[in-house]
């Protein structure tokens, strides 16, 4: 009896993660995907270095940043749940600047040039902290 009570548990939390799971790839889909639902936002990130690109580009995910012999400057774009957007920056192998890591979370519809200024503001503190 047991078994049969753990089994419908982990049945409905499988078909719970998958529903919102979908959901959320139906939000970028119908948005266009994430390098258009995200472009203004990747305009900003790739602006950055002539050498900055697109590394990985799921459904619902973008890493996009440089990596180069002067460091990784890498920007992870992550869709979720609720319409949010959860924004990690992370910054390793530099030679000059110790390895650090930010994170945001932002209303998926937020204006995006908005989202870049609170980003760069919250980068531009924790340089001068260092």
């Amino acid at each position: 009896m047991i078994w049969a009570i753990v089994i419908a548990v982990v049945i409905f939390i499988a078909f719970k993660l998958g529903s919102t799971s979908g959901q959320v790839v139906g939000s970028v889909n119908s948005s266009g995907g994430m390098r258009v639902k995200y472009a203004k936002l990747l305009e900003n990130i790739l602006g950055g270095h002539k050498n900055s690109k697109i590394f990985v580009e799921t459904r619902t995910y973008i890493w996009a940043g440089v990596s180069n012999y002067g460091g990784t400057t890498l920007f992870h774009i992550q869709q979720s749940t609720g319409n949010k957007v959860i924004i990690q920056y992370e910054v390793k192998d530099n030679p000059v600047v110790p390895s650090y890591q930010l994170e945001w979370t932002f209303p998926d519809d937020m204006d995006q040039d908005e989202m870049m200024a609170v980003m760069a503001l919250d980068i531009q503190k924790k340089m001068m902290q260092m």
